[in-house]
């Protein structure tokens, strides 16, 4: 199968993050079959208000029009401006609504490691605790940067080492991963070369998401970075496209 540049054997799926029909998501999806990331909400595709029964349909609808992986992103940041239990509370959902569609990864967004009021100590103790919410329903948390992605690799190299501790209870390390949003690391001045140095290391322990990127870019990508499209290949870093 070729991916909308033309090139490769996994395609380049697509983001839906705005409020849309079923029917709609659909037919983006048929537009760009491949991994699909779908933000959660009452006026989106996937969202809490589902019985189990919907969950399935939906599920299977969105499947047969191509998205393959399914990954849903959490309506909440990890350190948005809200008590702790409240966005321990909106990932747990957020899970259980993974395990309803059968999607395997959970993409979680960071607003902003040093502010919204949570201390890096803080930030990451609930990191692991969102990371073995998520192992015991069998889901992955794929943490996105929201600067440069250096601060999603501090996350990751401390949950490694609890791991290796014996004091993180998950079923592998694996359990979590970054989702590199390119849009926003350029947007903090860092060179895409810069930040595929840390994304390519993060591949190598487990699969990435590449989002915040158009077709161009995708190009761009693929012809600059080493060994950009041999981890595309062996399906260590999944591509969607920004609307």
């Amino acid at each position: 199968m070729h991916d909308a540049t033309g090139r490769g054997e996994t395609p380049a799926g697509t983001v839906l993050d705005d409020p849309q029909g079923l029917a709609e998501a659909v037919a983006r999806i048929r537009e760009f079959p491949g991994p699909v990331e779908i933000t959660i909400g009452g006026d989106h595709p996937v969202g809490p208000h589902m019985g189990s029964l919907v969950r399935r349909q939906t599920a299977l609808r969105l499947r047969e029009a191509g998205a393959e992986p399914l990954l849903l992103r959490a309506p909440v940041a990890v350190d948005d401006d809200i008590p702790d239990e409240g966005v321990l509370a909106a990932v747990d959902d957020a899970l259980e609504l993974c395990r309803g569609v059968g999607a395997g990864w959970l993409v979680l967004a960071l607003g902003g490691v040093a502010h919204r009021g949570r201390q890096r100590r803080r930030l990451y103790s609930m990191l692991a605790a969102l990371a073995e919410a998520a192992s015991h329903r069998q889901v992955k948390l794929m943490v996105q940067n929201s600067t440069i992605v250096e601060e999603v690799g501090m996350l990751m190299a401390l949950l490694d080492r609890e791991y290796d501790n014996g004091a993180l209870d998950v079923t592998a390390p694996d359990v979590t991963s970054m989702a590199w949003d390119v849009s926003r690391s350029r947007a903090a001045g860092q060179a895409d070369n810069a930040a595929w140095e840390y994304v390519r290391r993060a591949a190598a322990r487990a699969p990435v998401l590449v989002r915040g990127i158009t077709v161009e870019d995708t190009e761009t990508l693929s012809r600059w970075l080493p060994g950009f499209e041999e981890n595309r290949a062996a399906g260590r870093v999944l591509l969607v496209l920004t609307r």
